[in-house]
Formats: structure tokens, sequence, C-alpha cells
């Protein structure tokens, strides 16, 4: 017997989903063996990371501004990683300095929104980057799904377009064509000696052309292509949630089904308390365990000769005060640090953007890190000269500013659009 519970797991579950304009599912109009698609991972560190203690400042001013204001939870220079001469990563993050020094990776500092339309709420400022839109938290698109919905680029040929592990987040909020797969394994609604047979009742139950029809025909679709997948995540990545999504996503990929998109979430950031001392604790073992999984991820990819056709982004809801409090954390604050990582990047190796500096009369509010960086300038650069969608009115409504920081080539042929 299928019960309500496997029933919603094992299929596209629009029924739970229907009032976020979100549907679960992918395309039955497209074929595989599509080996050129480029694809946008893109990562969102829910709570809030924390960006001084992730991209450190190491020289001058900053760094003794930095030691004054954080006297214990300040990482000392001999646990971390240099990149440029100016900033460093945490000595747990040798996978991400790998990338960086073999030039996949860029950093991004003091990212965040216009001042005046940025929020210290998680609900509030979560919904602003979802949607893309600085100012409106009830945007009734994700600028994921915009992208997707807007893109000269895709087309019916992709057999899985998007994708999400587990339920896909306000970013993906009306993109029809994406798929949530948690455990392929279980993604069979009643697995067994009778699933093809319980299948196939299905099929003449929803056998019409209304709505629920179709909904369902396509969910049984989906069914059999996941179910007829070998999507086993190699050994070599951690066992842990983040590194076991990445895992996935890398086997959809490598499978060639056209995935341009893929979301994941990653949590535990709101370091209020107990961030570590002195170098050590959960923040910076917690961005070990990011490290280690996006290592892993990209070395997968590499190995199949995939990594120069994938982008990783980063965004967390906000960055953290530039002060420590008196619990050995950080509270809400306003910019933070934002990584890009891809094969193919040309600003790769670099840190980019404008460090605004962390003196007193330097910060936001008298607390805060200043953002110098609009999150939709390097996305942009992403959307348009990775991706190849020119549509960024469409992507992100009302942003007027500069579409490129120097992550990739500028297109010409978008130059003037179409016309």
């Amino acid at each position: 017997m299928i019960t309500r519970r496997q029933f919603l797991q094992g299929t596209t579950a629009f029924f739970t989903l229907a009032g976020t304009g979100i549907t679960l599912g992918i395309s039955n109009k497209g074929s595989g063996n599509i080996t050129d698609t480029k694809t946008l991972i893109h990562l969102f560190f829910r709570g809030g990371m924390d960006a001084l203690n992730f991209l450190i400042p190491t020289t001058g001013v900053n760094r003794s501004e930095y030691e004054t204001k954080r006297p214990n939870i300040q990482i000392p220079l001999n646990l971390t990683l240099n990149l440029d001469g100016n900033f460093a990563l945490p000595s747990t993050c040798t996978e991400l300095h790998n990338l960086f020094q073999q030039g996949k990776m860029s950093m991004i500092h003091a990212v965040g929104m216009p001042e005046g339309l940025s929020s210290r709420s998680h609900f509030e400022s979560q919904a602003m980057f979802d949607y893309g839109t600085p100012g409106d938290s009830s945007y009734p698109t994700g600028w994921l799904a915009r992208h997707v919905n807007s893109s000269p680029v895709i087309n019916g040929s992709a057999v899985i377009p998007s994708m999400s592990p587990g339920n896909p987040p306000v970013s993906q909020q009306g993109d029809s064509s994406v798929l949530s797969v948690g455990d392929p394994s279980n993604f069979h609604p009643n697995p067994g000696r009778y699933a093809e047979e319980h299948l196939f009742t299905l099929s003449q139950i929803f056998s019409g052309s209304e709505y629920l029809d179709n909904a369902m025909q396509t969910t049984i679709d989906n069914i059999n292509i996941i179910t007829g997948l070998d999507l086993t995540i190699p050994a070599n990545y951690p066992n842990e949630s983040l590194a076991q999504d990445l895992g996935l996503i890398a086997q959809v990929i490598k499978a060639d089904l056209g995935l341009h998109v893929a979301t994941v979430d990653f949590g535990g950031w709101d370091t209020h308390e107990n961030s570590g001392n002195n170098g050590t604790g959960y923040y910076v073992d917690r961005l070990g365990t990011v490290s280690a999984a996006i290592g892993a991820f990209f070395d997968d990819l590499a190995t199949a000769g995939k990594d120069d056709k994938v982008v990783l982004t980063t965004l967390t809801d906000f960055g953290r005060r530039v002060r420590e409090n008196g619990n050995n954390g950080t509270d809400h604050g306003t910019a933070q640090a934002m990584m890009v990582v891809g094969g193919s990047l040309i600003g790769g190796g670099q840190v980019l953007g404008t460090f605004p500096g962390i003196a007193d009369s330097d910060l936001y509010l008298n607390t805060d890190l200043q953002m110098t960086t609009d999150f939709r300038q390097p996305l942009s650069d992403i959307v348009r000269n990775f991706l190849g969608n020119p549509n960024i009115e469409t992507v992100f409504p009302g942003y007027t500013g500069p579409q490129n920081i120097g992550l990739f080539p500028t297109d010409e042929i978008f130059k003037n659009g179409f016309e």
C-alpha cells in the first residue's frame, strides 16, 4: 500500500508546494548525451556566515584592527593559508586553498545589498537574496527560476534542467522544471516486485488531460528516469550532508542530462556564541567541512573532464559584526565574503572587489563590514558571461549596476542584445 508520506516523498510533491509556485519535476521532452551544458551550483550558507574569520585580513592596519576587535576569536597568522598577501583562509580550508592556487577559485570580500535595503533578519535577508530583490522580501519568483525561464540557452533538450537535493529554496520558486531528489534509491514511491504495476496503475488513474493528470504523468516519467540512473556517489566524498548533496549533483552532471542549475543549502552559521578560540573550534571546523566537500566535488568533476563547465557560487544571510561579542561569537552584521569556484574562471586565484577597511570610521553603523560589491554584480557576470543569458533585467529586476566583475570574459554578442 502506498502511504501519503511515501507518495509525497517519492513523487514531485507538487501538492504541498502548490502555494509557493514550485512544482518539483523534470522535463520528459529531452534526451541525454548533452555533453556541453554549463551548470551553476548555488550554495547558500543558512544562518549568516562570518566573513572576517573566513577571508582573514593578514597585513597592515586591517590586521591590527582585526586583532584588536577580535581578541579571542581571531585566527592567528600561523593558522592561516595565504591567498594574495593581504588575505588568507583558515588552515582547515586546504582544499579551497588548493583550488585558489590552481586558479579555480575567486573570493570577493564585502558583498551584500545596497545601503538601506539589507536586513539583519534571517527571514527577510534570506528571502531577498533568494528572490534577487534587495528591499523586497515577497517577490513572486526566485532569481534562479527567472534565469531558467528566460535563458535562450535552456530548451527542451535538457532532461534535468534544474534540481535540488531536498526541497528547493525560494531562489527556484517559479521554476516548474526543478527536480527534488534526496536519496535516489528511495525515489520510487513503492519499490519492490510490483513497482512497475503500481506505476502502470497510477498512469491509468491519471490518464486524462487536466493539470493533475499532466503532473502525475510527468511524475511517473521522472520516477522511471531517476530509478534508471546510476547515481552512486564515489567513496572519496566525505560522509556528511553537504558533500553527499554535492556528490549527487556531480553524478547528474556526469550523466550528461543537461543540468543547468542546482541548489544546495548548508546551515549552522549563526555563531552568536562559542564559535571558537584562537583559531580553533566550531567555526573553523565547519569551514573545514565545506572545504572538504567542495574539494571532493571538483576533484570528481575534474576527473570526468567536467570542471570547466561548472561554476559554484555561495551566499549567506549576511555577514557578522566586526567586533566579537561577550560569548566568543559575533552578532548579525551586513557584508559577507563570497566564493566563486570553477574550472574556467579568468578571475581565478584572485581576491576581487574592494575591501572597505575595518577601522571604526570604516564601519557601517559603527559595527558592520561595509558593503562595497552588490551581490548581483558577480551573479550577473556568471549568468551573462558564463551561462549565456543576457536577460539580466529579468533575472535581477531593477538592477542597473555592472554586469561583470572579472570572473569571465565579457561576451560581446550580448553587448547590444540580439537585435
